[in-house]
């Protein structure tokens, strides 16, 4: 059969064969050009980060430090305990960077020892990112890595030397330290990203025997500071993270429209997609077993981290059937509820206790835990068991991000999380001003067929980051307000 997608195939070949010779000539004024503007991103990007940074340090910085009557905050990296922190917010993923509060409204910041420069298998420049970023006061010079002829030294030798007398110098009363305490993550945690345990138990004692008794015994864990500095936001952040999310909805529009249905594969154009299965398997394509499949009508495409969602309209189809229009209707309700209860100010507590009384007012149901948690997997039945099956069931995680001017910044778990998930410290944490999060949910609408193999519900998805301010929730882009359709 003659199809369309036969078509577009013959017609790309007939393309391609007459401008070969014209492409082959023009492609490398055209990968210099493209090399370029990747160039300029990236240097923009960097910039804008450093911009960021210096902001933190003069704004953000000292807040937090004042607040938790911290004097010195040393912050230990090395590149084999991976440091999402040090990296997005420091700019360094190795090295001994130190905050000190010398009086004042500004913070004095050092990059001292350990911090590792180029290797002896590197040709050209080295890095010199720190340097460049007009962050820091006081830097000291990278480590070249390099083997060197055997001797009595090692590495232990070296990691703090100098800074008892850097210490000594600013006789500081209370010192935090990058480990943790009290603000650890839940039973089983592995690595979701963002702040770690953080120095090793080795790093610590060499510290401790560097800085002696005296200085010694008023370490402190940073753990409290490093929340409040993470979850500090700047203006400019803002502003960049709508700039990035603008370029994403436009990257997710064109997405949309490159779909055709019966060819098109969801990885293709790098899109999520929801389905109708059979009990057992999740409604979210990009799980195991069908997550990369050809896109059909019926099916709902999604850019959830965008907040943008489509319906593949059947054959014959000229707008979604009943059953979609009200998961469409229900998204919105949902949507709404959240953005209207989810402030600055406020506990995650508080919001939890306001927005059950909400949902429970438009005969939702607020589950603590999402399907495909809940053994056996993905099966409503069991999950709606001593509960209405006929009233839809949410389940919320509305967790915090790290700082915005990265492609992919890394979820931020030491701070407020609103929803089910997450140990009790992180409910009584207010949220910030500005806070930086997603609003994310899952929900499950009971929908009814004849086919008793099919899932008798619909899954929705969202996981757009925004923005809570002391009104409500601020997105980065409009909401969408109508399902997009494909045809």
């Amino acid at each position: 059969m003659f199809t369309r997608h036969n078509y577009y195939m013959i017609l790309s070949l007939a393309l391609l064969l007459s401008f070969c010779s014209s492409e082959t000539n023009q492609s490398k004024s055209t990968d210099r050009t493209v090399t370029n503007a990747d160039a300029q991103k990236e240097g923009d990007l960097k910039e804008l980060n450093n911009q960021i940074r210096r902001e933190k340090f003069d704004q953000v910085l000292p807040q937090a430090m004042k607040k938790n009557k911290i004097d010195m905050w040393i912050h230990v990296m090395r590149i084999a305990i991976p440091d999402a922190f040090g990296a997005e917010e420091l700019g360094s993923t190795s090295g001994v960077f130190v905050f000190t509060d010398r009086g004042g409204d500004r913070i004095e910041r050092a990059v001292l020892g350990r911090r590792w420069g180029s290797t002896h298998r590197e040709r050209g420049d080295r890095d010199t990112s720190v340097e460049d970023s007009g962050s820091y006061d006081i830097i000291r010079n990278p480590i070249r890595v390099q083997e060197p002829v055997g001797n009595p030294m090692i590495e232990y030798d070296f990691r703090f030397k100098g800074l008892k007398e850097f210490v000594e110098a600013r006789d500081p009363k209370l010192i935090a330290v990058n480990f943790k305490l009290n603000l650890g993550q839940w039973e089983t945690y592995t690595d979701f990203g963002g702040a770690k345990d953080g120095l090793s138990h080795t790093d610590y004692l060499l510290l401790t025997a560097e800085l002696g008794n005296k200085y010694a015994n008023r370490l402190v864990s940073s753990e409290y500071v490093m929340m409040d500095y993470i979850i500090g936001m700047v203006p400019s952040e803002i502003q960049l993270l709508k700039k990035i999310f603008r370029d994403r909805v436009e990257h997710a529009k064109k997405a949309f429209d490159a779909i055709v249905p019966g060819v098109t594969k969801n990885r293709e154009v790098g899109i999520t997609l929801f389905s109708r299965r059979s009990t057992g398997i999740s409604q979210r394509g990009r799980s195991k077993g069908w997550e990369n499949s050809v896109i059909q009508g019926g099916d709902i495409v999604a850019a959830p981290s965008q907040g943008m969602y489509a319906y593949v309209l059947r054959e014959g189809e000229t707008e979604p059937p009943p059953e979609i229009k009200k998961l469409w209707s229900m998204y919105l309700k949902i949507d709404k509820i959240l953005a209207e209860t989810i402030k600055a100010g406020r506990t995650p507590r508080e919001i939890i206790q306001i927005y059950k009384r909400k949902f429970e007012e438009e005969g939702i149901i607020v589950r603590d835990n999402q399907l495909h948690m809940v053994q056996p997997k993905n099966n409503f039945p069991v999950y709606s068991l001593g509960f209405n099956p006929e009233k839809t069931h949410l389940s919320i995680d509305a967790h915090g991000m790290m700082k915005g001017a990265r492609e992919r910044p890394n979820e931020n778990l030491l701070g407020p999380r609103i929803g089910s998930l997450g140990p009790d410290w992180t409910k009584d944490i207010p949220i910030p001003s500005n806070h930086h999060f997603v609003l994310e949910y899952f929900f499950y609408m009971p929908s009814f067929t004849s086919n008793e193999h099919e899932d008798q519900y619909l899954f929705f998805w969202d996981h757009e980051q925004a923005i809570a301010t002391e009104s409500g929730v601020e997105y980065l882009y409009p909401p969408q307000k109508n399902l997009i359709l494909i045809r």
